[in-house]
C-alpha cells in the first residue's frame, strides 16, 4: 500500500520534486497535499503531482489538519525547515528533509531533539553521495582490493555566469548550499567522521564586475585520511558542475577517479592490473533521491535505518559547520568537540 505525504515547497527545487522524483516513487508513495507560500506554484503540484487546486495550500497547518499521512516532504531554504518539521512533529508525520537540515548548527540541534523526543523519523536528501559515479567510488575504495586509502581530492567548480544566486558569493553560504553534498560524499567514501576541518573562503571579483565564491577545504577524518575540497562558483568555466563533481581517491594499489560520472582506476603494479581502466558503474534502478526516499519508506516499515536518517546527518551537520565556524575563525576545528559543544 502506497505511503501518503504531503509536499511541503512546489516552488524552486520543489518543483524538481513534483517533476522529476514523483515519477520514480509514485509506485510507493501518494500526494495527498501539497504546501507553498506563493500560491503562483501551485500549478507544479497540479500539473506532476495530479492534485486538485483544493490540495494545495498556503499554510502547511491547514494541509496538515485536513489531509492525513505518513510524511511530509520539505523542499523549502534551510532558514525554515524547522517551522515546518514542527508542523510535521505536530501532526504526528515522519519527515524527508533537503539538505541541509538547517541553516545553523544550533538549529539542527533543536530540530535532532523535537524528532527525538517524539518519536519520529526523519532522512536528509544527501542526494549526490548517492549518485552512481559516487557510489561506484564509494564501493572501490571499501572492497580494499586497491589496498588502503591514503587521501581524497574533491572537486566542484563552476564559472560565474552559473551561480544560482547571489547567496553563492558569501563565504558562509558557499559551504551551506554548496559543500554540504561533498562533505557528506567524502564521510562514505572514508568509512567514518571527520577529526579535524580547516576552511578558508572568499569572494572573488573579476575586471567586469562579475563575482562568485570560492572556497578551500582540508579535513583530517577520524581514520585519518586526508580530504582536500575546492569548490568554487567564481570561475571562468566550468570543469565539474552539480552532480558531475570530481573525485579522486589516492589508495595505495590504485588511483581511483570519477570525472563528469566517468569512473577510472590507473595503477603501475603491472599484471594482472591494468595500467588503466574505465571501470562500469554500479547498477541499481534507483539512485539519488529516489533511492533515498525508498530507503526512508522501507525503515517506516520496519526496515533498517538508512545512511541519511537523522542520528548519522548529525555528523554531516557537525562537519559543516564546524567548516564554517573555522572561516569566521581562521583556525582549524575539532569536530567531535564541536558537536558536542553544541549538543
Amino acid at each position: 500500500m502506497a505511503k501518503r505525504y504531503i509536499q511541503v515547497g512546489t516552488g524552486g527545487f520543489g518543483r524538481y520534486w513534483c517533476k522529476g522524483i514523483y515519477p520514480k516513487i509514485a509506485d510507493i508513495a501518494e500526494p495527498v497535499a501539497a504546501v507553498d507560500i506563493n500560491p503562483d506554484v501551485h500549478q507544479n503540484a497540479v500539473e506532476y503531482l495530479k492534485l486538485s487546486p483544493e490540495a494545495c495550500y498556503t499554510d502547511v497547518n491547514e494541509a496538515m489538519d485536513r489531509h492525513p499521512a505518513d510524511f511530509a516532504v520539505v523542499v523549502v531554504p534551510p532558514q525554515f525547515h524547522e517551522e515546518i518539521i514542527d508542523a510535521a512533529i505536530a501532526h504526528g508525520l515522519d519527515i524527508v528533509c533537503e539538505k541541509p537540515l538547517a541553516d545553523t548548527m544550533e538549529g539542527c540541534v533543536r530540530i535532532y531533539h523535537k524528532v527525538k523526543v517524539a518519536g519520529r523519523k526523519l532522512a536528509v536528501t544527501m542526494s549526490h553521495r548517492f549518485e552512481v559515479e559516487k557510489q561506484t567510488v564509494e564501493q572501490m575504495v571499501q572492497s580494499g582490493n586497491y589496498g588502503k586509502l591514503n587521501y581524497l581530492i574533491s572537486r566542484l567548480t563552476m564559472k560565474r555566469s552559473d551561480v544560482p544566486d547571489r547567496i553563492m558569493q558569501q563565504p558562509a553560504s558557499l559551504l551551506i548550499h554548496g559543500l554540504v553534498h561533498n562533505l557528506d560524499t567524502a564521510r562514505g567514501i572514508c568509512s567514518c567522521n571527520a577529526k579535524t576541518v580547516f576552511a578558508d573562503c572568499w569572494n572573488f571579483t573579476a575586471d567586469d564586475g562579475s563575482s562568485g565564491g570560492a572556497g578551500m577545504v582540508q579535513a583530517i577524518m577520524e581514520n585519518g585520511v586526508r580530504v582536500q575540497f575546492e569548490e568554487s562558483f567564481g570561475n571562468a568555466t566550468t570543469l565539474n558542475k552539480w552532480s558531475d563533481e570530481y573525485l579522486r581517491a589516492e589508495c595505495a594499489d590504485g588511483t581511483i577517479v570519477a570525472d563528469n560520472r566517468r569512473v577510472t582506476l590507473q595503477n603501475h603494479r603491472g599484471y594482472p592490473f591494468p595500467t588503466a581502466a574505465d571501470i562500469p558503474l554500479c547498477s541499481s534502478p534507483y539512485w539519488d533521491h529516489a533511492l533515498i526516499v525508498r530507503q526512508f519508506m522501507e525503515w517506516l516499515d520496519g526496515g533498517k535505518a538508512p545512511v541519511t536518517q537523522l542520528e548519522d546527518n548529525m555528523q554531516c551537520c557537525a562537519f559543516l559547520f564546524a567548516a564554517v565556524e573555522s572561516v569566521n575563525t581562521g583556525k582549524a576545528v575539532d569536530v567531535q568537540a564541536f558537536l558536542k559543544r553544541y549538543m
